[in-house]
């Protein structure tokens, strides 16, 4: 967030739930679509303002949309945006799950390296 944005915002533990997260073919980064049954741990920043929104959909760029969703923060359900994989970008993802543990350990440094010059 600090690197898109430009702010240093308290993340929260959220689960999206009836969604799953798989990776990108030859990509190192997800994509969330639709799945009954299943669920994506993800991170809640509160406070976003209509700048850093902007900031962030050019950042996730053509392959995302950005939706409001219910997520759970705890015991309970809160509404926040969501990127999710566009339809038409659904065949560009791999039958893996895209694992936050495996990316930190494999492509973070890269990855944090290649958004600086965002």
């Amino acid at each position: 967030m600090q690197a898109v944005i430009g702010k240093d915002l308290k993340p929260i533990p959220a689960t999206l739930v009836g969604y799953q997260r798989f990776k990108f073919e030859e990509r190192t980064y997800p994509g969330i679509i639709k799945n009954e049954g299943r669920y994506v741990e993800g991170t809640l920043y509160k406070n976003i303002d209509e700048k850093s929104l902007s900031a962030l959909d050019q950042f996730e760029g053509i392959m995302y949309e950005r939706r409001l969703l219910d997520v759970q923060v705890g015991n309970e359900t809160k509404q926040a945006f969501v990127y999710l994989t566009k339809d038409e970008y659904r065949d560009c993802l791999s039958e893996k799950e895209w694992s936050l543990d495996k990316f930190k350990r494999k492509y973070l440094n890269l990855y944090l390296r290649d958004i600086s010059e965002f």
